[in-house]
């Protein structure tokens, strides 16, 4: 396994472990922010400082761009660390064990190394830019389902606008199973393990979704603005699946 990988696996092993615990004494934990859109508990501060321990001892010229606390420039031209310290946080302070903790390393502008761990059901995910992806060492791939007829497919529980009840509905009627786990990052990861085939959501942080879009990517998955454009940096929304599946839930969602 590369340095960079190891390095970050033994970040996120810390801090997953950390937040493993801590999801025993929710009690302990306090909420920062309860604005949805900017949700932060000190259980996101305490998984960063744990994270960035790490990354920081080894790589101190290193860029860290953190979705809790932003961006601390490291030196012109070194890579950049990526890290959504808690993924799901509104689930894992509602007791709701669905969340991670995510990091990932670009390289001139580019991710090549990503590291996902969700601690309480003991899945690490691990991907390198040409190496594929594994979760637990086996290596993963995307399931080969040509249309969404009895497909399992992820929805965006958090919104209610126009947009998502048309999506929910067109989606049932077309015969698939939509699936809710309130931590998009999770639904792609769960799309890359075949556990789902597709999912609609609206967009993410850049940080919240590095790591996962090259585990989807590296396991033969593509993800995809509203429009299908594999640009994301003007994105709404988000579309994932396996090459058939994307294509399906894009032609859903332009017929909106």
């Amino acid at each position: 396994m590369l340095p960079l990988v190891n390095i970050a696996l033994q970040a996120a092993r810390d801090a997953a472990e950390a937040l493993a615990h801590s999801s025993d004494r929710l009690d302990r934990v306090k909420v920062i922010n309860n604005d949805p859109a900017e949700f932060l508990t000190s259980m996101d501060l305490a998984s960063e400082k744990t994270i960035l321990y790490h990354l920081e001892k080894a790589y101190p010229d290193h860029s860290f761009h953190s979705r809790a606390s932003g961006l601390k420039q490291g030196k012109s031209g070194e890579p950049t660390w990526l890290i959504d310290p808690l993924l799901g946080n509104m689930n894992f302070a509602g007791g709701y064990p669905q969340f991670a903790v995510s990091v990932a390393c670009q390289i001139d502008g580019v991710v090549q190394h990503a590291v996902v761990i969700s601690p309480l059901v003991r899945e690490e995910y691990t991907a390198s830019r040409g190496r594929g992806t594994q979760l637990n060492s086996r290596r993963l791939r995307v399931g080969q389902a040509t249309e969404i007829s009895d497909c399992l497919i992820s929805l965006d529980g958090d919104i209610a606008d126009e947009v998502a009840v048309s999506m929910h509905r067109e989606i049932m009627a077309a015969n698939a199973r939509p699936r809710i786990s309130g931590c998009t990052p999770l639904d792609i990861l769960n799309t890359a393990c075949n556990r789902t085939q597709g999912g609609w959501a609206q967009t993410e942080p850049a940080c919240s979704l590095a790591a996962v879009n090259l585990i989807l990517q590296e396991a033969g998955g593509l993800i995809g603005s509203e429009s299908g454009s594999p640009d994301l940096s003007s994105a709404s929304e988000l579309i994932f699946g396996n090459p058939k599946t994307f294509k399906q839930l894009t032609q859903i969602r332009s017929g909106l």
